[in-house]
């Protein structure tokens, strides 16, 4: 491990460090944003090549795949979705205010604000997810 000195002496790492365990509450908001960020971009993607269908099968291939896609792990892949949605989108807004100069000193304060934000609107939004679930019938 290798440190590189800086002009006021204070040591700065000149690699990075990647391990969890090391992480502050900035880092973790950096490695969650991205990580929700891709996940979005994944959903994207798909729902872009599910839409397609219908080019590739004409109208009973979109609706053939639309009832492919009625089940229950489907449900579960939307609730992560939303998940992904509701905490990028709020840290989303808390890096522009950052980017914009409002906050920097309390950025530990306004994460957890995102979170326990996250927290409430994913619990409230949950219900509906849970009975979307439980709506289907369950066979053995």
């Amino acid at each position: 491990m290798e440190r590189a000195g800086s002009g006021s002496g204070r040591a700065v790492r000149s690699f990075a460090d990647l391990n969890p365990r090391y992480f502050k509450v900035g880092m973790w908001s950096h490695a969650l944003h991205r990580i929700s960020g891709v996940a979005i971009v994944f959903f994207l993607l798909m729902h872009i090549w599910e839409i397609t269908s219908v080019v590739r099968g004409g109208a009973e291939g979109f609706t053939q795949k639309m009832a492919g896609m009625a089940g229950r792990i489907w449900v579960i892949g939307e609730w992560l979705l939303f998940l992904a949605l509701v905490f990028h989108g709020i840290n989303g807004v808390r890096l522009v205010l950052l980017d914009l100069g409002w906050g920097i000193h309390t950025q530990k304060r306004n994460f957890w604000v995102v979170m326990v934000l996250s927290a409430i609107l994913i619990a409230i939004g949950s219900y509906f997810f849970v009975m979307r679930f439980l709506a289907y019938p369950w066979v053995a």
